[in-house]
C-alpha cells in the first residue's frame, strides 16, 4: 500500500501504545534493525530482543518483524502461524488463549482454550506438544512472539499472584525446550527490558539461548527520529515544518524512553492541527507549543481525563493508579498491573464504576492504559500502564507515586516495628513516629485488601499502633494531671508567700510606728534633762545666796540671829531644789535608755520585716521560675504534636527553650531537646546528617583524633572515610572487598587505621602515605582494635578468646591471656593502667597487665554482658547486658556506683562525652540514648530518647569535640546519621528557619494569658511581600 494522497481523518501516531501489526505502514526508522532481528530469528529459531523502556521492542516485532515474515518473498517461504502473547500472572492460561485464538488443535474440544492449557501443563515438552498438534493441522511454521517477557520475573518476584516461582521455572524450561528440539519448526522470540536480563542468569538454559540469539535495540539516532516524525505525516498526506522536526529533535535529548512521548507529543499535535482544519497549512510550532510540547503534552492530556470524572470517580481513579504503579528499589516508578477485583476491592467501588474511570483513560485517542478499548472489560481483566513514562510525566501521577511510596514505608515499618514489639525485641512507638504513623492512618485509611500486597499482617499493625497511640494519650494525660497539680502546688505557695509578704509588710509598718514613738520619747527625755539643768543652776543661785547670808550674819549677830532661821530655811529650800533636779536628771537619763532600746526594737522590726519580704520575693519567685519551666516543657512537647506548620513547630520549640534556659532549668533537658530535634530533622541543621554510602547496616566507626572526620565499616564490605563538615557528603572509599570488616581503630597520631577483619586478620592501612601491612595472629573474627595512648601498640581481640598485645615497630605479638579464659571484647582505660574484657561466658574480667594480682572479676552472676567501656577521664567502667541495663563501676574502688535501665533489649555499645559530661548507649530496642552524668552516682535524670531508627542501632561514636554523636544501625537504609551531643548546637540558626514572631492568640494558647508576649526572635515580624504584576 503507498502512501495516501489525500489528507484522511486519521491519525498516524500512535501514542502510548505500541504500533500494532496493521500499523506497519506507518512504521519508520527501523528498517536495518529490523532485517538485522529476522536474520538472527531464521539462522538461530530464536532470538531476544532487550532494549530499555521505552526503545520500541514491541514495535520492531509487530511492526518491522511479522510483516516481513508474512511476505512471500522470504527465504523460507512456508505459512506462518503467529502467536503472540504476553507472560502476565498467568503465563501458561495467557498462551493457551493466544493459541486457542490462532488455530484449532484436532481433538474432540476443538480447541478449546481448557484443552490447551492441559497440554502445555502436561510436562516440560508442552509447547512443543501444543505446536506439534497445531502444525498437524495446518501444516507451516509457528512463529511464538512472547512480548514483555520480564513479566515473568516481576511476578514471580511479588509472590502475590497466580504465577510462583515453581511455575515461572517450569514455563522458562518448556521456552527452552521447544526452541532446543528439532523435531518441529517452532520459531521464537521474546521481548525482555534490559533491567531484567539479570534475571534469566538463575536459568541455565535460557541464559544459554540468550547468549547465543540477542539482539540489542540501539538508541535511535538523530536520523532515525527524523523518518518516524516526517514518515507517518507524509504517509498521512500531510506535511510537517522542517523547523518543527528540529525541536522536536533537540527535545528528545539523550533518553532512552523518549520514543513513547515523541509518538504521543506528534498524536496530540497533529490532533490539534486537524481540529483547526486549514487546508495548506503544514503541522508547525504553534500547533506544538499548544499541546504543552514533549514535557507537557502528556500531563495536560491526562489532567483532561481527569477533569471529566466526577469527584467519586476522581477517588476511584487515584486508587487505581496508586494500585498499578510502584516504586522500585532504585527509586525508579514501575508498573504494577492489576486484576479488576484487586482495584475494586482496594477502591471500595462497584466493577461499572471502575469501569468508567477505566474508559476515560483508554479510549483511543489517550490509550494511557491497558487492555486497548476494543477489549471487553470484566472482574478478571488486568488493568495497566501502556508505559512507564507517563509516571515520569504526568504531574498529578508523579505525586500519587510518591505519596504512595511513603504510605508504604510507613506501613512495612509499622509492620516491622509491631512484628518485633510481639517478639519482646522494641517497644511502643512514641512520637515523633508515633504522630507520623497516626497521621499516615487519618489521611490514608489503609484496608487490609490494600495492605496485603505488602504484607498480610495489617491487624497486628494496626493494634500496635492503636495500642501505642493508646498508651501515649494515657501518658499525656497523666503529664497533664501532673501539672495541674503542680500548678496547684505553686498557686498555693503563691498564695502563702503573697500572706507571708503582707505580714512582712505589716511588721514593717509596726516598726516604723515603733521608731517614730522611740524618736519622740528621746526628744521628751532631752526637754526634761534640759529641764533639769535649769534647776540644778537656781538650785546652786539659792545656795550662793545662803552662803552670803551666813557671812553677813557672822558679821552681825543680831542680823544674823534674827535671820538664822530664814537662812536656815533658805538652805532646806535648796536642798530640795538640787534633790528634785537630781531626780529630774536621773529620770532623763532613764528616759533616755527607754528611748535607746526602744529605737533598737525598732530596727531589728525592720531587719526582721526586710528579711521576710526577701524570702517572700524568693518564694514568689521560686513558683514563678517553676511555672515557666512547666510551660516550656509543654510548649516542646506541643511542638511536636503541631505538623505541617514550620514557623508554629520553630517557635514553640525555640520558645520552650528560652524559657528553660533563662529560668534554670536542666541544661540539656530531654523534653526541650526533643522538640528542637524534631525541628532540625524536618527543616534542616548543619549537625544533623544522614550519610548515603554503605548499602548494609554498619558495623565500626572510628573518628580521626582531634578531627571532624571519621571512617565506617559496613555489611557491604566497605570501609568509607567521611567528613562532618563537608556540604556535599563527599566519601572516599578505603576499602571494598569480600571481607566484611568488624571492627576500626585510628592511631593517636592519626596516622595509621587498623581494621579487624571477619577472616582474623588485621589490616593496617597508612593515613600518611606510606605501604600498608597486614598482622595475622587470631584465628577467630575481630571484636576489638584499640591503640594504645602513645601509639606504639595496638591491642586486639577475637572470637578465638585471645588477647594479643601488638608492637607496632617490630609487628609482633604478646598473649595478654593464659588460655584459662577465654576474652572476645575488650577496652583499655584512660590511662593504660587497667583493661577490661568480656569473656565467653558473658562475665566481665578488669585486670591490671603489669600487676596480675589486682585481677577483678565484676559480679555479674546471671546476667549475659554484651558492651562494656572504660570512661576516658578516669577508671570507671560501663557494662551493658543483654536485658538493657547499664551499670556504672569504680575500678579501683571496685564498688557498684549507679545503675540504670537504658534499653529494653540487648545494649550493643556504650561512649562517653566528657566535653558534656554525657554517656550514650544503643540498643537492640532500636533506640539510642544520652545521659547526663555530672553527678555520675545519679542517673535519674530523664536521659535524650532517639527512637527513630527502623532496625537495631549497633555503634556509636562522640565527635572528639564532643558536640555531635554519631550513631549506626543495622538497616539497609538511613544507617548512619549524626546528631547534635547538646540543645545548644540546635540553636545558633534556628531564626533562620522562622519568617515571623507568635501571635497573641498563639501566645494565650501555648503561653500564658497573664505572662507579657514576648518575640522569639528579635528581627523577626510579620512580611508581607509585594510582588508586581508584569
Amino acid at each position: 500500500m503507498g502512501p495516501i494522497t489525500e489528507i484522511k481523518k486519521f491519525n498516524p501516531f500512535p501514542g502510548l501504545r505500541p504500533f500494532a501489526p496493521e500499523e506497519s505502514d506507518l512504521f519508520f526508522g527501523r528498517e536495518t534493525e529490523s532485517g538485522e532481528v529476522l536474520e538472527k530469528l531464521l539462522n538461530n529459531r530464536f532470538v531476544t530482543v532487550i532494549g530499555a523502556s521505552g526503545s520500541g521492542k514491541s514495535s520492531l516485532i509487530y511492526c518491522g518483524i511479522l510483516p516481513r515474515v508474512r511476505k512471500p518473498d522470504l527465504k523460507v517461504t512456508s505459512e506462518w502461524t503467529i502467536i503472540s502473547f504476553r507472560p502476565g500472572s498467568d503465563p501458561y492460561g495467557n498462551l493457551a488463549e493466544a493459541m486457542a485464538e490462532s488455530a484449532v488443535i484436532s481433538d474432540g474440544n476443538a480447541g478449546s482454550r481448557e484443552t490447551i492449557l492441559k497440554e502445555l501443563l502436561s510436562s516440560s515438552d508442552g509447547i512443543t506438544e501444543a505446536v506439534r498438534k497445531l502444525i498437524e493441522k495446518h501444516g507451516g511454521k509457528v512463529l511464538l512472539v512472547v512480548d514483555q517477557f520480564e513479566e515473568l520475573f516481576r511476578y514471580s518476584s511479588l509472590g502475590k499472584s497466580d504465577s510462583s516461582h515453581a511455575t515461572t521455572s517450569k514455563f522458562v524450561d518448556c521456552i527452552v525446550n521447544s526452541v532446543s528440539q528439532s523435531s518441529v519448526n517452532v520459531f521464537t522470540i521474546i521481548t525482555m527490558r534490559s533491567d531484567f536480563i539479570g534475571e534469566c542468569a538463575h536459568y541455565q538454559g535460557l541464559t544459554q539461548l540468550i547468549n547465543n540469539s540477542n539482539y540489542l535495540v540501539p538508541h535511535m539516532g538523530t536520523d532515525n527520529y527524523r523518518e518516524a516524525i516526517v514518515g507517518p505525516v507524509n504517509y498521512a498526506g500531510a506535511s510537517i515544518d522542517p523547523g518543527l522536526v528540529n525541536i522536536l529533535l533537540a527535545d528528545i535529548g539523550d533518553r532512552t524512553d523518549q520514543l513513547p512521548v515523541l509518538q504521543h507529543a506528534m498524536m496530540r499535535t497533529w490532533n490539534r492541527w486537524q481540529v483547526l482544519d486549514e487546508p495548506g497549512r503544514q503541522i508547525d510550532k504553534t500547533d506544538y507549543d499548544s499541546v504543552g510540547t514533549m514535557s507537557d503534552a502528556m500531563s495536560l492530556h491526562a489532567n483532561e481525563a481527569f477533569e471529566e470524572l466526577t469527584p467519586r470517580g476522581r477517588e476511584i481513579c487515584e486508587v487505581m493508579f496508586k494500585t498499578i504503579t510502584e516504586k522500585g528499589s532504585d527509586n525508579k516508578g514501575l508498573r504494577h498491573p492489576s486484576k479488576v477485583t484487586a482495584i475494586k476491592s482496594i477502591a471500595g467501588c462497584t466493577s461499572e464504576e471502575l469501569f468508567e474511570v477505566v474508559e476515560k483513560f483508554r479510549i483511543t485517542s489517550r490509550s494511557f492504559i491497558t487492555p486497548r478499548q476494543n477489549v471487553p472489560l470484566s472482574d478478571d481483566s488486568i488493568i495497566d500502564l501502556s508505559h512507564e513514562s507517563l509516571m515520569r510525566l504526568w504531574d498529578r501521577l508523579r505525586e500519587w507515586v510518591d505519596d504512595e511510596a511513603s504510605s508504604v514505608q510507613m506501613y512495612l515499618r509499622l509492620s516491622e516495628a509491631s512484628a518485633m514489639y510481639q517478639q519482646g525485641k522494641t517497644s511502643l512507638w512514641r512520637p515523633p513516629d508515633l504522630q507520623l504513623a497516626i497521621n499516615w492512618r487519618d489521611k490514608h485509611k489503609p484496608t487490609l485488601a490494600w495492605a496485603e500486597r505488602y504484607n498480610p499482617a495489617f491487624e497486628r499493625a494496626m493494634v500496635y499502633l492503636r495500642t501505642s497511640e493508646k498508651e501515649y494519650l494515657e501518658e499525656e494525660e497523666n503529664k497533664i494531671r501532673l501539672q495541674k497539680r503542680q500548678m496547684r502546688r505553686t498557686r498555693i505557695v503563691a498564695l502563702i508567700l503573697g500572706i507571708a509578704a503582707i505580714i512582712s509588710v505589716g511588721f514593717m509598718l509596726f516598726a516604723f510606728v515603733q521608731k517614730i514613738a522611740a524618736d519622740r520619747q528621746t526628744v521628751l527625755a532631752e526637754e526634761r534633762r534640759v529641764e533639769a539643768e535649769m534647776e540644778k543652776t537656781r538650785a546652786d543661785a539659792q545656795t550662793e545666796v545662803a552662803i552670803e547670808q551666813k557671812t553677813l550674819a557672822d558679821s552681825n549677830a543680831t542680823v544674823a540671829i534674827r535671820n538664822e532661821e530664814e537662812a536656815r530655811m533658805q538652805k532646806e529650800i535648796a536642798d530640795s531644789q538640787r534633790s528634785l533636779a537630781e531626780r529630774n536628771a536621773a529620770e532623763a537619763i532613764r528616759q533616755q535608755n527607754i528611748a535607746i532600746e526602744q529605737s533598737d526594737s525598732a530596727k531589728i522590726a525592720r531587719i526582721r520585716a526586710d528579711e521576710n519580704a526577701k524570702v517572700a520575693t524568693e518564694q514568689k519567685n521560686a513558683a514563678l521560675r517553676l511555672r515557666m519551666l512547666s510551660i516550656g516543657k509543654s510548649m516542646s512537647i506541643k511542638s511536636l504534636q503541631v505538623q505541617g506548620q514550620k514557623d508554629l513547630q520553630s517557635i514553640l520549640a525555640y520558645q520552650a527553650y528560652i524559657f528553660n534556659k533563662n529560668n534554670g532549668g536542666v541544661e540539656n533537658d530531654a523534653d526541650i531537646y526533643a522538640g528542637l530535634y524534631n525541628v532540625a530533622k524536618l527543616y534542616g541543621n548543619v549537625n544533623y546528617k544522614s550519610f548515603k554510602g554503605h548499602t548494609g547496616g554498619i558495623r565500626s566507626i572510628a573518628f580521626v583524633p582531634g578531627k571532624r572526620e571519621f571512617f565506617t565499616s559496613g555489611y557491604d564490605g566497605k570501609v568509607l572515610k567521611w567528613s562532618l563538615d563537608a556540604t556535599d557528603q563527599a566519601l572516599q572509599i578505603v576499602y571494598s572487598g569480600t571481607d566484611i570488616i568488624e571492627v576500626l581503630g585510628v592511631s593517636p597520631d592519626a596516622s595509621w587505621l587498623a581494621m579487624g577483619s571477619s577472616n582474623s586478620a588485621i589490616k593496617m592501612v597508612s593515613l600518611k602515605g606510606s605501604a600498608g601491612y597486614e598482622m595475622t595472629g587470631h584465628t577467630g573474627k575481630l571484636k576489638s582494635l584499640i591503640f594504645s595512648f602513645d601509639g606504639k601498640s595496638l591491642y586486639s581481640a577475637s572470637l578465638d578468646g585471645k588477647v594479643l598485645k601488638w608492637d607496632l615497630s617490630a609487628r609482633t605479638n604478646t598473649s595478654l591471656t593464659d588460655g584459662t579464659m577465654p576474652i572476645t571484647s575488650i577496652d583499655v582505660s584512660f590511662n593504660g593502667k587497667f583493661l577490661a574484657g568480656i569473656n565467653s561466658n558473658g562475665g566481665v574480667v578488669v585486670w591490671n597487665e603489669e600487676n596480675k594480682s589486682e585481677t577483678f572479676r565484676v559480679p555479674t552472676t546471671g546476667k549475659n554482658i554484651k558492651a562494656i567501656r572504660f570512661n576516658p577521664g578516669n577508671n570507671t567502667l560501663a557494662i551493658g547486658d543483654v536485658s538493657g541495663t547499664v551499670e556504672l563501676w569504680d575500678i579501683s574502688m571496685r564498688k557498684k556506683i549507679s545503675e540504670v535501665k537504658a534499653h529494653t533489649a540487648q545494649v550493643n555499645d556504650i561512649r562517653f562525652n566528657n566535653k558534656l559530661k554525657q554517656m550514650a548507649t544503643a540498643g537492640n530496642d532500636n533506640s539510642l540514648k544520652i545521659f547526663n552524668i555530672k553527678d555520675i552516682t545519679d542517673l535519674t535524670e530523664p536521659p535524650i530518647n532517639f527512637s527513630d531508627y527502623e532496625r537495631f542501632v549497633m555503634v556509636i561514636q562522640f565527635s572528639p569535640d564532643g558536640e555531635i554523636i554519631l550513631s549506626g544501625s543495622y538497616s539497609d537504609r538511613e544507617n548512619l546519621i549524626s546528631r547534635p551531643a547538646h540543645v545548644e548546637n540546635m540553636v545558633k540558626d534556628i531564626c533562620t528557619l522562622i519568617s515571623r514572631n507568635m501571635t497573641q492568640d498563639e501566645w494565650n494558647i501555648y503561653v500564658a494569658r497573664d505572662i507579657p508576649l514576648e518575640n522569639t526572635c528579635a528581627d523577626k515580624s510579620y512580611n508581607i511581600q509585594v510582588n508586581p504584576i508584569k
